[in-house]
């Protein structure tokens, strides 16, 4: 990742950055008008911020591509892994009818131009999906409980079903997120997960320590890729740990949930 060419406060993928058809970014914890633990650029529009903040906020953001806050569709996750498809109808809505379908959103994928798809994130693992050749685009949350329930894979597949994409024409990024030695789960996690298929050979560690399994949400997820047929030189992942870097980022490890949130999105142009 780089910082934005023109706006510091912002990072991009280099990936996606080579790709003339989108726009991208990922935003950090700088630049907006938030106070306290949520200071100061908090695009969390379900945390416990001034709403009022949250908004000038997006609205900071928006302007950046001389946008609106309502270009910016921000569902409300909830740690599963539904999908939903933008279209016509979905923005033809009145705002409180999108509210109501975005509720419970975990990803959206989209083949319409001019509107960014976002994730709001402070620890679990955001991914940007485009698919060159179909034009495609898809933003996915994914927690520990979103990766155990393969949203990757569902997300993925629903590009295939619902735009014939092709894994081979889709170019992946996965953004900061907690880093494997910041992240320790219960036993009951990993169980989640091995009843589920997973191989954590590869992704997760033992403290020896304290006796509790760290296990690294970005890898199962780039494997989780991988497993989908997206090629290697396809997938940026980047070592940016979310919890390590108190002045780039929100964490709701390190600061309880009761802190702001980082938003990333992608657009196609």
């Amino acid at each position: 990742m780089h910082p934005h060419p023109e706006y510091p406060t912002l990072l991009q993928f280099d990936l996606l950055s080579a790709e003339p058809g989108i726009e991208h970014f990922f935003t950090t914890r700088s630049g907006g008008v938030s106070k306290g633990e949520f200071s100061s650029l908090n695009l969390g529009n379900y945390s416990d911020d001034d709403p009022v903040a949250i908004f000038e906020n997006l609205t900071i953001l928006a302007r950046m591509w001389y946008m609106k806050p309502s270009d910016f569709i921000v569902p409300h996750q909830t740690h599963g892994s539904r999908i939903l498809a933008i279209d016509e109808h979905f923005l033809s809505l009145p705002l409180s009818q999108k509210n109501e379908i975005l509720y419970g959103v975990d990803a959206t994928v989209t083949q319409l131009k001019n509107f960014f798809l976002c994730v709001t994130v402070a620890d679990c693992v955001p991914i940007l999906l485009y698919d060159r050749t179909k034009g495609v685009v898809a933003a996915v949350h994914a927690g520990w409980r979103g990766t155990s329930d393969r949203i990757v894979e569902k997300t993925i597949r629903f590009m295939q079903e619902q735009y014939s994409s092709s894994a081979s024409d889709i170019v992946a990024a996965i953004g900061p997120a907690i880093c494997m030695q910041h992240y320790e789960v219960g036993d009951e996690v990993v169980e989640i997960f091995r009843q589920q298929g997973f191989d954590l050979s590869s992704s997760s560690i033992k403290n020896e320590i304290t006796g509790k399994m760290h296990i690294d949400l970005k890898e199962i997820n780039r494997l989780e890729l991988l497993r989908m047929g997206i090629l290697p030189q396809h997938i940026e992942k980047t070592d940016l740990c979310t919890y390590e870097n108190p002045d780039l980022f929100f964490s709701a490890r390190r600061q309880s949930v009761h802190c702001g949130r980082m938003l990333c999105g992608i657009m196609l142009k």
